[in-house]
Formats: structure tokens, sequence, C-alpha cells
């Protein structure tokens, strides 16, 4: 009686070994799409703060932290910033300007990808989220806005 038991175990054990090896010996699950400002003579780089793709890969950073410590890029005023992905979202991104860390204003789009930089010198943090079948992913981009370049 107890050698079968000791046999079962070892035999359940066997099995759930061989489950944790298969569930993690795949390829590594794909990031979200990068993103990209376009149409510009300047490049305007573009980070990811925040994801959740695939089966659980995720990160968490606000617009505000993945940026706090970059170089903003300066454009002049009224310049319009025109955002792409590598993989079209399902629908049209949301564009926020990041305020602080806790609080961000949605800002009314030109065209769905397309935002207007404030005629007012400064600087100015913004978040777009775009969501896709396999998940979603939240970008951040700081540009300074300057009376003339």
């Amino acid at each position: 009686m107890r050698k079968s038991v000791i046999a079962v175990l070892l035999l359940a054990a066997a099995i759930y070994v061989a489950a944790f090896y298969k569930l993690f010996d795949r390829e590594p699950m794909p990031a979200p799409p990068m993103a990209f400002v376009e149409k510009t003579f300047i490049e305007v780089p573009v980070r990811i703060a925040s994801y959740s793709w695939g089966l659980g890969k995720e990160g968490f950073g606000s617009p505000w932290d993945v940026v706090k410590d970059e170089e903003a890029v300066p454009v002049p005023k009224q310049s319009v910033l025109t955002f792409s992905f590598e993989k079209e979202p399902e629908s049209a991104p949301q564009i926020r300007q990041v305020i602080s860390n806790e609080e961000h204003k949605v800002l009314e789009t030109k065209l769905p990808y397309e935002i207007i930089v404030p005629e007012t010198a400064g600087i100015y943090v913004y978040s777009i989220s775009a969501s896709w079948k396999d998940g979603s992913a939240q970008y951040a981009v700081k540009v300074r806005v300057k009376n003339s370049l």
C-alpha cells in the first residue's frame, strides 16, 4: 500500500514537472507594436510606458516616469505630431497631455492620430493609449515647444 502511494505521488510529480517545462518551453511572447512620430523634420522618440500583451505579459510604468529623465525634443509652436504604429490598432488611440504623474488632460485630435502642440513655450509630455486584439499599450512622448527653432 505504501509503495503504491509513493509511486502515485512520484508519477504526479513527474507530470507536474513535465507540464511546467512544457508551459515555459515556448518562445517568448511578442511585445506590443512599436509606435512612432512621423512627418516631422526631427526624430521624436516614443517610449512604451505600460502594456498588457498576450497571455499575461505585462509591464507597468507611468508616461511621466518613463520620460522624466529624457531630454525633451525641441519642436516649433503649433507643430503637428502624427503618430503611427507598427501594427494598426483596432480603434483610434486616445492621446492625453500628461500634466503630472497623477493628472492628465484628454486632447482633441486633429485626425485620429494627430495633435497640435501648444503655442505656449514649455515642456509637454503626451500619453498615447492604443488597443489591439492581443492587448493594449500606453506610450509616452516628451517635447519642448520653442517660440522658434
